[in-house]
C-alpha cells in the first residue's frame, strides 16, 4: 500500500511527504440519531450468568454470612419441648330441647347445617379461654410449684388428680397428688397473677384438625415432663367445665320445663272455657263452620248464576242480530225443518215458473196458479221467520229473568256468609288457641320425659383419642428445617444482592449494549491493564522504549494483550469505512476526565507508527495535557505556543524513539483554550498536518465539562469515543454522542476501556501468541 519518498523533510524536520496521501474522504451523515431511545438489549442466560460471575465473592459473602447467622440463632435458641393431646368433640348436645314450632325450632339460627362448621372453632376458642388457664393454675396449685415457675429438663412435675377420670389422661409413672379444694359453686378460689396467666398462654396451642371433629391441644415449654403435665392437666380441666356446664343445663332444662307444663296446663282450660262459651252463644255459626254450609251453597249458586248468565248472553247476542234493520233472518233460522221444506218448496215453484215464462204467456191459466202458489208460500215462509224471531225473544226473556233471580238470591246468601265469616273467624281463632294449647302441652310433657332420660345418662361429649407423652426430643429448634431456611435465604440474598447492585449500577457493562446504547459499532475492548498482565504468563518485553512510560504498552510490552487489543482497534479504525480511504485525522475523545482517552490516544497513535506510516499525536487538552509525560518530553513550547503565534508548526513537532511516531504536545495552559481550538489557525494548522502525515491523531478534553472536543470533531475525519467499561453512566455516554452528533462529528465507534475479566469477551486473556508464539518471536527480533 505503501508508495515510495518523493521528497526529503523539509529543514530536516518530520514535515516531508507523506508516505501517501489518500483522496479526501466524502463526507457521511452521522451514523446515529439524537433522538434514538435507549432499547436494551434482551436477556438470555449468558447475561444471567455473568451476572452471577461477576458479583460471586458478594454472593459469597451473603451466603456465607446468612448460613453462619442461621447456625448461630439454632445453637443459641434454648430448646422447646411440645406434648400433644388429640380430643374427639361431639355436636350433639346430651340435652335437646325438641318442642316442634311452639319453644323451638331445629331449623333456628344456631341450628342448622351452617352452624356445624362452627362447632368446633367454638370449642378451640373455649381451650384457649383464659379463665379454663385459671382454673388449672388455681386448681393444681402451679402458682407455688417451682417446675412450673422455673421450668428445667431435670425437674419432675407431679400431677394432681380429680376424681377417676384423669386415668385417661395420665402420662404413665406419674404420681397422683391431691387436687386443690374449691368453693360451693365449684370454681377455685385461689387468685392468679396475670403474669402466670400471660406465660401459661403463650405455652398453649390449640388447633383443629382439619376435615374432623379432632382437635389438639399442645403445650411448648423448656421442659419435657412440664409440657405433658400441662397438656393433660388441661385437657382435664376442659373435659370437668363441660362435665359441669352439662349438669347446670340438666337444672336449668327441668326446672325450664316445669315452669312451662304449669302454664300451658292453664292456657288448654282457659282455651277450652272460652270456645264453648263462643258455642253456646251462636250456635249455628258452631255448626257452619264444622260443615262449611254457607261456603257451600253460595259455590253452587255461582256455578249456577255463571251458567245463567252464559246462556243469556248467547240468547240476548242472536235476540239482537235477527233485530237488525239490515239482517236476514232466514238464513239464520234456516236450520228449522219447516223454514227449510218452505224454502225449497219455493225455490221448486220459482223454478217451473222460470222454465214455463219463455212458451206461456203471464196470462196463461198455469202461469197464473203457480204466481198464486208462489205467493201462498212466500207468505207462509215469512210466517214460520217471524214465529221464530218470536221464539228466540221469548227464551231471551225468560234467560233474563232466570239471571236475575239467582243474582238477588246470592246477594242474600252474600250478606248472610259475611256475617257468619266474622263470626266464624273468632270461633277458628278460639279453636286454634285450643289446638294451639293441647299441642304445647303434649310436646312438654313428652320433652319432660327425654330430659329425665338424658339427665340420668350423662353422656360425655369429648373422648380423648391420643393422651400425651412425654416428649424425647425437642420441637424447637428445627436444626434441619433452620439450615435448609438458612441455605435457601442464603441463595436468595446472595442472588438478590448481585441483582440488585446489578440493576443500580448504570454504567455500560458490555461491548453489546454500548453499540444498543450509541448506535455506534465497538472498535476495540481494551482489558484492564493489571488484570491483563496476570493473564498472561509471558514476561514484559521492552522493544527500544526505555524511556517511554508505562502506559505506552504498545512500545512498552508488545506481546501482551493490551497491546494486541490497541492493534485491533487499529485495525477497526482503517476498515472503519468501507469503500473510502481510512481516515487521516482521528479525534479521541470521552464524556469526562479519567476515562483513558489519553492513554488510548498514545497507543492508536503507536500502532499506527508501528504499521509503518507517519503518525502524528496532537495533545489539544490545553487545560490539562499529559501526552508529553507519558512520552517523556518537554512541554515548555507545544500547540499553545503555535495557537498564539510565538513559533513555527514545525518546530514544535517532536520525533519519539527514530520510529514513525511524532508528537505535538499541548504546550503551556492558555487563558482562553476554547477560543484557540476555535480559531482559524487551527483549522490551517490541521490542513498543513494533513499534507505531512500519514495520520493525526487528536487527543483532546472531556466532552461534557468543557466544549473543546466539540469544536475540534468538525476538523478530524472521524471520532473515537472512549468509555470506561463498568464505570461510565449510560446516560453521561449518550449525552457525549449527542453534543457531537449536533456538531457535525464523523463517529468511527466506541472504544470500551479498563474492562475486567467479566466483560464477557474470554478472547482478551488468551495467551494464544502472548507467551510461546510472543517468545519466540521476541528472541528471533532480539538475535
Amino acid at each position: 500500500m505503501r508508495s515510495e519518498e518523493t521528497s526529503e523533510p523539509r529543514n530536516g524536520g518530520p514535515f516531508r511527504s507523506p508516505v501517501f496521501l489518500p483522496p479526501p474522504r466524502p463526507s457521511r451523515p452521522p451514523v446515529v440519531d439524537v433522538e434514538a431511545h435507549d432499547v436494551p438489549p434482551p436477556n438470555h442466560l449468558r447475561h444471567y450468568l455473568r451476572i452471577v460471575h461477576k458479583y460471586r465473592r458478594l454472593m459469597a459473602v451473603c451466603f456465607a454470612a446468612t448460613l453462619f447467622v442461621t447456625l448461630l440463632v439454632t445453637l443459641l435458641t434454648p430448646r422447646r419441648y411440645t406434648a400433644t393431646t388429640r380430643l374427639q368433640v361431639a355436636r350433639q348436645s346430651p340435652i335437646q330441647l325438641r318442642l316442634e314450632d311452639n319453644v323451638r325450632r331445629l331449623d333456628e339460627p344456631g341450628n342448622g347445617p351452617d352452624n356445624a362448621a362452627l362447632f368446633v372453632p367454638t370449642q378451640v376458642a373455649a381451650l384457649q379461654s383464659r379463665d379454663l388457664a385459671q382454673r388449672v393454675i388455681a386448681g393444681r396449685g402451679l402458682a407455688e410449684n417451682e417446675a412450673f415457675l422455673h421450668p428445667s429438663r431435670d425437674l419432675v412435675m407431679p400431677l394432681s388428680a380429680a376424681g377417676g377420670t384423669l386415668s385417661a389422661l395420665q402420662p404413665r409413672g406419674w404420681e397422683i397428688a391431691p387436687s386443690r379444694p374449691r368453693d360451693s359453686a365449684g370454681a377455685y378460689v385461689v387468685k392468679v397473677d396475670p403474669r402466670l396467666l400471660d406465660r401459661y398462654m403463650k405455652s398453649l396451642s390449640v388447633n383443629e384438625v382439619r376435615g374432623t371433629d379432632l382437635i389438639e391441644v399442645t403445650f411448648t415449654t423448656p421442659s419435657p415432663a412440664l409440657s405433658a403435665f400441662l397438656t393433660a392437666a388441661h385437657t382435664q380441666a376442659f373435659m370437668e367445665a363441660n362435665d359441669e356446664a352439662r349438669r347446670a343445663t340438666d337444672a336449668v332444662a327441668s326446672g325450664f320445663l316445669e315452669r312451662q307444663l304449669a302454664e300451658s296446663r292453664q292456657t288448654v282450660q282457659r282455651a277450652e272455657a272460652a270456645l264453648a262459651s263462643f258455642s253456646a252463644e251462636h250456635p249455628n255459626v258452631a255448626v257452619n263452620q264444622e260443615q262449611k254450609i254457607v261456603a257451600a251453597r253460595i259455590g253452587e249458586l255461582s256455578s249456577l248464576l255463571t251458567t245463567a248468565e252464559g246462556e243469556r248472553t248467547t240468547l240476548e247476542s242472536r235476540y239482537q242480530f235477527l233485530t237488525r234493520p239490515k239482517s236476514d233472518p232466514l238464513a239464520y233460522l234456516l236450520d228449522r225443518p219447516g223454514v227449510q221444506k218452505l224454502r225449497l218448496a219455493l225455490l221448486d215453484v220459482r223454478s217451473q215458473r222460470a222454465g214455463l215464462k219463455g212458451r206461456l204467456g203471464p196470462n196463461h191459466p198455469q202461469m197464473q196458479d203457480l204466481a198464486q202458489l208462489e205467493g201462498e208460500m212466500a207468505q207462509q215462509l215469512r210466517t214460520e221467520v217471524a214465529q221464530g224471531v218470536a221464539a228466540v225473544r221469548s227464551h231471551y226473556d225468560a234467560a233474563k229473568l232466570r239471571e236475575a233471580k239467582l243474582r238477588r238470591k246470592l246477594a242474600r246468601l252474600e250478606e248472610t256468609g259475611i256475617q257468619l265469616r266474622t263470626l266464624g273467624a273468632h270461633y277458628d281463632l278460639l279453636k286454634g288457641e285450643v289446638d294451639t294449647a293441647h299441642d304445647l302441652h303434649e310436646s312438654l310433657l313428652k320433652q319432660r320425659m327425654q330430659t329425665a332420660v338424658s339427665a340420668e345418662l350423662t353422656p360425655p361429649n369429648v373422648r380423648v383419642i391420643e393422651r400425651a407423652e412425654v416428649p424425647a426430643k425437642p420441637s424447637r429448634p428445627k436444626i434441619a428445617v433452620n439450615l435448609a431456611l438458612g441455605v435457601f435465604g442464603g441463595l436468595m440474598l446472595a442472588i438478590g444482592g448481585a441483582f440488585a447492585c446489578e440493576y443500580f449500577d448504570s454504567s455500560v457493562k458490555s461491548s453489546e449494549e454500548v453499540e444498543g446504547l450509541l448506535r455506534l459499532p465497538s472498535l476495540a475492548a481494551i482489558p484492564n491493564f493489571s488484570l491483563a498482565r496476570n493473564a498472561s504468563d509471558g514476561p514484559r518485553a521492552l522493544v527500544g522504549a526505555d524511556d517511554v512510560g508505562d502506559e505506552l504498552l504498545v512500545l512498552h510490552e508488545p506481546w501482551s494483550p493490551v497491546a494486541e487489543a490497541f492493534r485491533n482497534m487499529r485495525t477497526a479504525v482503517l476498515f472503519s469505512s468501507p469503500g473510502s480511504p481510512p481516515p487521516k485525522v482521528i479525534l479521541v475523545t470521552s464524556a469526562r476526565s479519567a476515562e483513558g482517552k489519553t492513554v488510548a490516544s498514545l497507543n492508536l497513535a503507536c500502532t499506527l507508527a508501528e504499521w509503518g506510516a507517519r503518525a502524528l499525536l496532537v495533545d489539544a487538552d490545553l487545560r490539562h495535557p499529559r501526552c508529553h509525560a507519558a512520552l517523556g518530553i518537554g512541554n515548555d513550547r507545544g500547540l499553545s505556543t503555535w495557537l498564539s503565534g510565538n513559533a513555527d508548526l514545525e518546530e514544535l513537532v517532536t520525533p519519539v524513539n527514530g520510529s514513525g511516531l511524532f508528537v505535538l504536545p499541548a504546550g503551556p495552559p492558555p487563558p482562553n483554550p476554547a477560543e484557540l481550538v476555535g480559531s482559524i489557525r487551527m483549522h490551517a494548522g490541521f490542513m498543513t498536518l494533513r499534507e505531512r502525515f500519514d495520520f493525526v491523531v487528536i487527543d483532546t478534553p472531556p466532552v461534557l465539562p468543557v466544549t473543546d472536543a466539540v469544536l475540534l470533531a468538525r476538523e478530524a475525519d472521524g471520532v473515537v469515543l472512549v468509555v470506561k467499561g463498568h464505570d461510565t453512566p449510560r446516560e453521561l455516554v449518550r449525552q457525549a454522542r449527542d453534543r457531537l452528533v449536533l456538531a457535525g462529528a464523523d463517529f468511527l465507534g466506541v472504544m470500551v476501556n479498563n474492562v475486567g475479566l467479566g466483560w464477557g469477551d474470554p478472547y482478551f486473556y488468551d495467551t494464544y501468541g502472548y507467551s510461546r508464539y510472543g517468545s519466540g518471536a521476541r528472541a528471533e527480533r532480539h538475535s
